[in-house]
């Protein structure tokens, strides 16, 4: 009898320890978020460039720091509002990305990948550097991009891979927006970029891009996500303009229809326009920086 009470008493030290480990640690954590909310705050909506980048710098060490810490996977981050933080459909991994404003032209983005079991893999931004954007490039050759929207996908060769729906804030003319192709190879290394897209709508022309890249006036808002209703990722269709910024600049904006993609068994078919069809409401994703002094980059 004895012999069980003793059990007894040692399950209930462990679980009160457990306990008592865990409340630490969230302490613990709460207390660097404190920290890295100011710098992220500060880093987002200072007025003075220089400011904003001393602040990203103070808030990417301090980020680096907290998600090498034990047990940080399980850790929301929930106070740092202006981070995009999307996890995949099982868990597996969340994507964390966020950009910084040095000046009116010119923005700079930052990213991680982490998976459940801790493992960090930083996401270093060479979308301005990189040759060919029509090919599969590591996390060294991340086309940086503010995440809004992350969606698993059963590919053609039954492996399973995430469409990442993503905004650059390109120069003073121009916004970008990709959606980027995350899969991990034999040693579960991620790479960005696979052939699922067909080019064209002609069945016939069998060229298949790696990536979806749309390019747009800066001062437009352009829709580009799934619309779960119609099965289909949604975009504005696009035409040309003179620039308002630059005059002798040629950019483009949406005419008002719409185009997308439709999946079969893995592959991103493109349907050019859709049919007369009329939108009071574009199928717009919800913004990651919906608060920010009323900027709704993601065409809110």
């Amino acid at each position: 009898m004895l012999h069980r009470m003793n059990f007894k008493n040692v399950y209930i030290l462990l679980f009160l320890a457990l306990i008592y480990n865990t409340n630490q640690a969230q302490s613990d954590f709460k207390q660097l978020e404190t920290d890295l909310a100011f710098h992220c705050d500060v880093m987002t909506n200072a007025a003075e460039g220089r400011h904003r980048m001393i602040a990203q710098n103070h808030f990417s060490k301090g980020f680096a720091k907290a998600l090498k810490e034990k047990n940080a996977y399980s850790y929301p981050f929930d106070s740092l509002k202006w981070i995009s933080k999307k996890y995949a459909d099982d868990n597996s991994f969340r994507i964390l990305t966020w950009e910084a404003k040095e000046s009116d032209v010119l923005y700079h983005y930052f990213g991680y990948l982490q998976m459940s079991d801790g493992a960090l893999i930083p996401l270093k931004d060479q979308f301005k550097n990189i040759e060919n954007l029509n090919s599969a490039l590591t996390a060294d050759e991340w086309v940086g991009s503010v995440y809004y929207h992350i969606m698993a996908v059963d590919g053609p060769d039954k492996e399973k891979y995430y469409l990442l729906f993503g905004l650059n804030r390109w120069d003073k003319n121009e916004n970008r927006k990709v959606v980027d192709v995350l899969w991990f190879d034999k040693n579960k290394n991620p790479v960005f970029g696979k052939p699922v897209f067909n080019k064209s709508e002609d069945s016939k022309n069998n060229l298949k891009l790696n990536r979806l890249l749309f390019i747009y006036s800066s001062d437009a808002q352009m829709t580009v996500n799934y619309n779960p209703g119609m099965k289909m990722i949604l975009f504005d269709h696009l035409i040309p303009r003179m620039s308002r910024t630059d005059k002798s600049k040629e950019t483009y904006v949406p005419d008002g229809s719409y185009s997308g993609y439709t999946e079969d068994k893995g592959i991103w078919k493109r349907v050019e326009k859709l049919a007369n069809q009329v939108m009071e409401t574009a199928p717009r994703p919800t913004p990651v920086l919906d608060g920010r002094k009323g900027k709704k980059i993601f065409g809110n």
